[in-house]
């Protein structure tokens, strides 16, 4: 089958009426279905490659052509009662309906403000949800030539908290450094960490119980690392942690409140208008 001549002619369609002409000729036929090239217009729409929209009319029709086939394959081998989908698609119908309305009403109600009040109380009340399935650090990380000027001077700096220090940190790594990762205090995986270093620990529970500051060096680069706290699995996360799962439960919770709040409420209303009766 060939293509390249049908992409004028579509382009030539995309600016006639939508409606199919009398005299337009089918580009493909699967028993009784024809296939237009005004099918195809919205397929082409923006494609400026003479290659990319020979693929594109390629492959519509290839799937059309397939599904008519599979079509025609229902319809012959299925029993009527197999054939008869009109509860099936009542039911599809409905419950789409359904679902982009409790959509609209949710985006207009929903309260997606979470304080940290809330999360706190949540985090309290459900210790058990958020053991940790891995090693976590606060820490930072830095990887820099061994040709950099005073290392001396990261080796005072890196394991500083204060201010100062950090500024005079950040001034440093940022001009001779070749990665420097600062992580803003919060907590990530230990096996992150890990991957940036060019060392294997068999095991991560003693090595974090015996290290806080890391200094190793290969061929080219020297690599620093300071753990400023960890978290060991099997324990309770941190509520800093914990936070990017706490907020979706709650916001689920409140979507839940809000169909239940919906659908009585709705129902309600309509009792009071007469507009349904329970016999």
């Amino acid at each position: 089958m060939k293509y390249t001549h049908y992409i004028l002619l579509i382009f030539i369609a995309i600016a006639c009426s939508s409606k199919k002409a009398t005299d337009e000729k089918p580009i493909a036929r699967v028993y009784n279905e024809n296939l237009y090239l005004s099918d195809l217009k919205d397929v082409l729409n923006g494609i400026k490659s003479k290659d990319d929209s020979i693929n594109l009319i390629k492959n519509f029709i290839d799937k059309w052509a397939k599904k008519q086939v599979l079509l025609h394959l229902a319809e012959i081998n299925l029993s009527d009662e197999d054939k008869d989908v009109s509860e099936e698609l009542d039911n599809y119908k409905t419950s789409l309906l359904i679902y982009k309305y409790q959509q609209n009403f949710i985006n207009q109600k929903l309260d997606t403000i979470i304080t940290e009040q809330e999360l706190s109380n949540y985090y309290n009340s459900h210790p058990n949800e958020f053991e940790l399935e891995e090693n976590i650090v606060k820490a930072n990380f830095i990887k820099i030539p061994r040709s950099a000027p005073n290392i001396q001077i990261l080796k005072s700096l890196y394991t500083k908290t204060n201010e100062k220090d950090l500024i005079k940190l950040d001034n440093y790594c940022n001009k001779y450094a070749l990665v420097y990762e600062n992580f803003k205090d919060k907590w990530f995986s230990f096996n992150k960490l890990l991957n940036l270093l060019p060392i294997e620990i068999s095991d991560q529970d003693f090595f974090l119980k015996s290290n806080k500051q890391i200094e190793l060096k290969d061929t080219n680069y020297f690599y620093f690392a300071y753990i400023k706290e960890y978290q060991l699995a099997g324990t309770s996360a941190p509520v800093e942690f914990a936070t990017n799962l706490i907020a979706p439960i709650i916001l689920t919770k409140r979507k839940i409140e809000l169909f239940n709040k919906l659908e009585n409420n709705a129902l309600k209303e309509e009792l009071n208008k007469n507009n349904v009766e329970i016999y």
